[in-house]
């Protein structure tokens, strides 16, 4: 079952918790992500960190407080954590593996909740870095969410019914300024969902992802942000699903994936799933999607196996219903992993 580390406290104080309770595996990550890179390659990314930390201590100073407590729990230098936190700004990223999300209004669930359902996708072992983790910081509301590898890559949801996942984009137009991760942290302290939305759209951004919003009276939200642009779309009695491209028509120009048809296909296998399931959703069934196969090995849950022949698979997923304060994570591929739950 995956980790739950649980907390509280000043933005430092949270850090260390965590960097003591998983320091083994951020000093792995630290490690692996040294050897993932060609010689000579994390040594000019963490040297070139200086303008992310400049921005985060700047205009993020919260999170710069929470990654010194990790670096101090896990005997991980901060700057590492931060290279690890800025890394797809740093290697100006271009990937095409990337998340699925699904945000569903109570008219389609079986008991008038809302709900919201992510993968995360990634290379292979990244499974074995993920945890939960549960917090009630100071000035704040108290929050729980999923992520991995010393990321401030918080998906889940917080007290006062704000629940967000979201999924990576790939845009041309990444600038030096808050890396994308650090901006999931900063939604689940907002008490509003306008709060969470100016706190993923922060103007001192270095680049951007989807967000997908929940709130636990109903409203679901989508928004798009890149380095410079960002835009909105909301679920009205519907639902929302998002994969790794552009959708709003003022964004599309801004895709710089190298291939985007298997984002297409899961994005459209997801709609259909949901749509057969109309007014009978719940987190299980939320889940099932999560976990469906077709058109595999590049399905909606991969897998990484021989037979699959990727070098990417879904090392984790979250599973959030706002209206009960509650979210379900799992490490590895959610059709067989064990699910834990945790409340608020």
């Amino acid at each position: 079952m995956i980790p739950l580390v649980e907390t509280g406290g000043s933005p430092f104080a949270i850090g260390h918790d965590v960097g003591a309770a998983i320091g083994e595996r951020l000093r792995a990550v630290a490690a692996a992500v040294r050897e993932g890179e060609p010689p000579g390659v994390w040594d000019r990314m963490v040297a070139a960190v200086g303008p992310y930390r400049d921005a985060i201590e700047r205009w993020a100073p919260e999170c710069a407080d929470e990654l010194r407590g990790m670096a101090d729990g896990s005997g991980v230098a901060y700057e590492t954590l931060l290279a690890i936190n800025a890394a797809e700004e740093l290697g100006q990223s271009r990937g095409t593996m990337g998340c699925t999300v699904v945000g569903v209004t109570p008219a389609g669930t079986a008991d008038g909740h809302v709900l919201l359902g992510h993968n995360e996708d990634a290379t292979a072992g990244w499974a074995d870095y993920a945890y939960a983790i549960k917090a009630e910081p100071d000035g704040a509301p108290a929050f729980a969410a999923f992520t991995y590898a010393g990321y401030l890559l918080h998906q889940g949801l917080n007290a006062a019914g704000i629940g967000s996942v979201g999924n990576a984009l790939y845009a041309r137009d990444a600038r030096p300024g808050i890396p994308k991760l650090l901006l999931y942290r900063r939604a689940l302290a907002a008490t509003t969902l306008e709060g969470a939305i100016r706190a993923v759209t922060d103007p001192h951004r270095a680049f951007g992802n989807n967000h997908l919003f929940a709130t636990a009276d109903g409203d679901v939200v989508d928004v798009e942000v890149s380095g410079g642009c960002w835009g909105m779309r909301g679920a009205g009695n519907g639902f929302l699903v998002h994969a790794n491209h552009f959708i709003l028509p003022e964004m599309t120009h801004l895709d710089a994936g190298e291939d985007l048809l298997n984002s297409r296909l899961r994005h459209l296998r997801t709609e259909r799933l949901v749509e057969a399931a109309w007014g009978k959703l719940s987190v299980t069934s939320l889940r099932t999607i999560l976990g469906d196969h077709a058109n595999f090995p590049k399905s909606v849950c991969k897998h990484h196996a021989p037979e699959s022949d990727l070098d990417y698979g879904t090392i984790g997923a979250v599973v959030v219903d706002p209206t009960a304060r509650a979210l379900w994570a799992c490490a590895g591929n959610p059709c067989r992993a064990e699910w834990r739950e945790v409340r608020l």
